[in-house]
């Protein structure tokens, strides 16, 4: 019996987890994008000084998963 009530117990926990779902509402405001602006992933304050040194990084990186350039 304090088998099948614990089941009952647990089953009705996860079915009131269920029902605490917020809102999901948009804080834009009507003319605006509410997605945050990206930053460069070259520049002041990253590991990357300038866009040709963080493209040559891509490209070695790139090279270095392209199986055909790792076997040959």
């Amino acid at each position: 019996m304090k088998h099948n009530s614990l089941i009952l117990i647990g089953v009705a926990a996860t079915l009131l987890a269920a029902c605490g779902e917020q809102p999901q509402t948009i804080t834009a405001k009507p003319g605006q994008s509410a997605a945050k602006a990206d930053d460069k992933p070259f520049g002041a304050g990253t590991q990357y000084a300038d866009r040709a040194s963080w493209e040559r990084q891509l490209r070695a990186r790139a090279d270095n998963q392209n199986e055909y350039k790792r076997v040959n």
